[in-house]
Parts: C-alpha cells; sequence; structure tokens
C-alpha cells in the first residue's frame, strides 16, 4: 500500500499540471482581418481601361468623331456613364447588347460594375 500511495500522488501530480494552463503573459487572439472588398482594388487605368480600348473605342466604334461617343478617353467615356447610357448599352440591354460583337466576359462586367459602383472615378 505504501508503494501505491507514491505512485498514484505523481500520476494525480502530472495530470493536474498538464492540464493546467498558464495565462500570465498571453494576449486574446485577434480577430481574423475581414476579407477585402475585390471593388476596391478596382482602378480605371489599370482595369477599365484596358477593357474599353480592347472593346469599344476600337476603328469604326467610340472613337474620336464617333457619332455615339469617343470613349479614347475618360473624359469622353465619363459623359455616358453619367447620363446612364453606358451602364443602359452594357449592362441593361440584353438584345442590343454593347459591344456588338457579344456580351464582354462575365469578370470584365463584373469590374466594370464596380467601377461604376464605386462613381466612376478616373483612377
Amino acid at each position: 500500500m505504501n508503494k501505491i500511495k507514491p505512485i498514484f500522488l505523481g500520476i494525480v501530480t502530472v495530470l493536474f499540471f498538464m492540464n493546467c494552463e498558464k495565462k500570465v503573459g498571453k494576449t486574446a487572439p485577434l480577430p481574423a482581418p475581414a476579407p477585402a472588398n475585390l471593388c476596391d482594388s478596382i482602378k480605371f487605368n489599370k482595369h477599365i481601361k484596358p477593357i474599353i480600348t480592347n472593346n469599344c473605342a476600337k476603328s469604326g466604334c467610340h472613337v474620336s468623331g464617333f457619332g455615339s461617343g469617343d470613349f479614347t478617353t475618360y473624359a469622353g467615356l465619363n459623359l455616358k456613364v453619367t447620363n446612364g447610357k453606358f451602364k443602359l448599352r452594357v449592362f441593361d440591354s440584353p438584345n442590343n447588347p454593347m459591344p456588338p460583337s457579344g456580351m464582354l466576359a462575365q469578370a470584365q462586367l463584373d469590374s466594370i460594375k464596380c467601377w461604376l459602383d464605386k462613381g466612376a472615378l478616373n483612377d
């Protein structure tokens, strides 16, 4: 019995310290950062202008002197954005889409929508 007591006490002591958690000096875990809004990264010159240049401001279309607007400059494009015709033709006219070659890729449409929703800034 005398041999069992020290072994029992030893096991109890080990279990006690294994379950013990030192909290001194520990800080609470930081919350995970909120995911960045993908629209925050969309910029006119980096993302939108290439889409416009490759799909809209092409020979015979929205270039200087074109009756439906010159999209070779931000100012020319912004006139159509401001009066709502750009959004109407790109997003709201499925039977007569712009560009006439067909709908833009979904990623391009998403980028344009983000840009418009952020105020269509020249950034």
